[in-house]
């Protein structure tokens, strides 16, 4: 189950009504229930085949950080942040680890090359990341369960540049059709007008013809 790709615009769930949001500060990140938001959305680049960035509305990239998000916590609790590297790092990558769930079609595991999770704390808006101990993951660890909804993906983007292109395509089309229907008229009106022309003078050469005659 292979969905990510670059340019995918997802939303990461956490419990029934909780999505991970980046903060207006352009710095911090939370979660809230309003998934509605473009706060809530992030967009996926991938970085290899197995990890890959989650980029903000901002521009910013999703970040496991060395600072504890609780002061006096040391390498635990880890702080999670939004920043805007010169050069992206380990920091900004995430290994997503497929979870089977018959709720929720897509489920992961978001975890940092230094093994550390994603994770959300109940009770607070606190997101962060942290080692899990020495037995490694417990499935039933819902702090690190996420589940992904698909906001728009690139097939998407397509359809709708497809659906303008063939729109403007249309437009043009018949800019130029009515632009030809008014070449077409103006020249009709030009004809007529020359044929009126030829018409008065054959009629005022007839009528000096006519007058040279009676005298």
């Amino acid at each position: 189950m292979n969905i990510f790709r670059d340019d995918l615009i997802i939303r990461l769930k956490y419990g029934k009504d909780r999505y991970l949001i980046a903060e207006q500060d352009e710095e911090s990140v939370s979660k809230c229930r309003d998934g509605s938001t473009k706060n809530a959305q992030w967009t996926i680049e991938m970085n290899d085949e197995e990890s890959l960035f989650l980029k903000s509305c901002y521009g910013k990239y999703l970040t496991a950080s060395n600072q504890p998000s609780i002061p006096g916590m040391i390498a635990k609790h880890l702080k999670v942040t939004q920043t805007s590297p010169e050069k992206k790092n380990t920091s900004h990558q995430w290994l997503p680890v497929i979870q089977s769930d018959p709720v929720k079609q897509y489920s992961i595991w978001l975890k940092t090359p230094h093994g550390s999770y994603l994770e959300a704390h109940t009770g607070r808006n606190l997101i962060t990341h942290d080692l899990l101990g020495r037995k490694g993951c417990n499935p039933l660890n819902k702090k690190i369960l996420w589940h992904i909804e698909i906001v728009e993906s690139p097939s998407d983007h397509w359809r709708h540049s497809g659906s303008l292109m063939s729109r403007m395509l249309f437009g043009m089309r018949s800019f130029v059709s009515e632009k030809h229907k008014d070449k077409e008229k103006n020249e009709c009106l030009k004809d007529e007008k020359e044929t009126t022309k030829e018409r008065m003078h054959t009629n005022i050469l007839s009528h000096k013809l006519f007058n040279s005659k009676s005298c």
